[in-house]
């Protein structure tokens, strides 16, 4: 695993981002985050549990109401837009209401909830929202889950300012380096695959105070790929799970994860 300190990471509560890859043969990437109010001085988030792999990505909060009154306000989880006729595979069911098959409990029951999709200049925005009761002076648990569209390539594109690029956004070591040169040769019939997976961490602020209990899990598909992703203090739980834990944390900056698999064939 090749994790260095650039990366002072940040949560997840957010609008969207679109990860692009510069390559032939390339899908992007959806950047998508948790759930969404707007700023509050009176709800503080005391714990937030993100899982991350290629697969899920599930997130479950423990908010607190700091006040004496009950307070109810609209949560929302808003979908990465997205071209309402992808010329790419996106790994969603881009002609659904849900594509990214988002689901959301509140303590542990099923929550309901609407959805609104817009359609503007050939681009589909899906936003899925709640009315939500955050009781006086308690804490609230709330879980919710979805399927990532994950970005990749083919092959590694590898090469010049693209190089740089991908090391300073993925935090790539030195090792790492010198294992995707090794691997990622062509004309020897070896190519490095790579897919991308975002994750907006920014919009903490908008809840009261920081993060009083953080926890991030990153889970490979399986031991023989490569991870790489910014970040200090992390623990290898086996051979495909990595965790990261803060305490009082306050977010900084977005997730991204690199996992990169190695391929031969015959020329």
């Amino acid at each position: 695993m090749n994790l260095l300190s650039r990366w002072s990471m940040g949560f997840a509560l957010s609008l969207f981002v679109v990860g692009n890859v510069a390559a032939n043969d390339s899908v992007a990437s959806l950047g998508a985050g948790g759930i969404v109010i707007g700023k509050t001085d009176v709800i503080a988030m005391e714990q937030e549990d993100l899982f991350v792999s290629a697969d899920k990505i599930r997130v479950s909060y423990v908010f607190r109401n700091t006040s004496d009154k009950a307070v109810e306000t609209r949560v929302a989880f808003p979908v990465p837009e997205f071209p309402e006729n992808p010329d790419m595979d996106l790994g969603l069911d881009t002609h659904s209401t849900n594509p990214m098959g988002f689901a959301v409990k509140v303590e542990g029951k099923t929550k309901k909830f609407e959805t609104e999709v817009k359609k503007k200049e050939g681009n589909v925005k899906i936003t899925h929202h709640w009315m939500q009761t955050f009781p006086a002076n308690q804490t609230l648990k709330v879980t919710h889950e979805y399927k990532p569209a994950i970005g990749g390539e083919a092959m590694l594109w590898f090469q010049e300012e693209e190089r740089a690029n991908k090391i300073k956004r993925y935090c790539i070591e030195p090792d790492l380096v010198r294992w995707i040169d090794k691997n990622n040769v062509p004309d020897k019939g070896k190519i490095v695959s790579p897919r991308y997976i975002d994750y907006i961490l920014t919009t903490g602020a908008n809840w009261k105070g920081p993060i009083g209990k953080f926890r991030l899990t990153v889970q490979k598909n399986n031991s023989n790929e490569k991870l790489s992703v910014c970040g200090t203090g992390w623990k290898k739980r086996d051979a495909k799970t990595f965790v990261l834990e803060k305490t009082n944390f306050t977010p900084a900056q977005d997730l991204a994860v690199m996992l990169l698999s190695s391929y031969t064939f015959d020329q």
